[in-house]
């Protein structure tokens, strides 16, 4: 699929009725197949980000052991249901 991109061509706006004695608003349409490339500022500030993605290290991450990462939040939760049930019972035997 070829790219499509927008450029500025001759064509006059309809609603410009030409009174001002300046030359016609040119309005942009979409390229064509047959349309040459044009870099745009936009174009060129994206090329000059393409820089920082290859110079970047990306940093290693510590991660603990699966084991911890699961028993952790398993653990609590359990000890915060009992801690729970004990207040309650202390609450309604009280």
């Amino acid at each position: 699929m070829p790219l499509r991109q927008y450029r500025f061509f001759p064509d006059t706006d309809p609603a410009d009725d030409g009174d001002a004695g300046g030359p016609p608003r040119v309005l942009p349409r979409l390229a064509g197949d047959h349309d040459d490339f044009v870099a745009s500022p936009v174009h060129e500030l994206q090329e000059n980000l393409w820089a920082f993605t290859d110079t970047v290290p990306e940093a290693d991450l510590q991660l603990y052991p699966g084991w911890v990462r699961l028993a952790v939040p398993v653990v609590s939760s359990a000890a915060l249901w009992a801690l729970i049930f004990w207040v309650v019972s202390l609450v309604r035997h009280g």
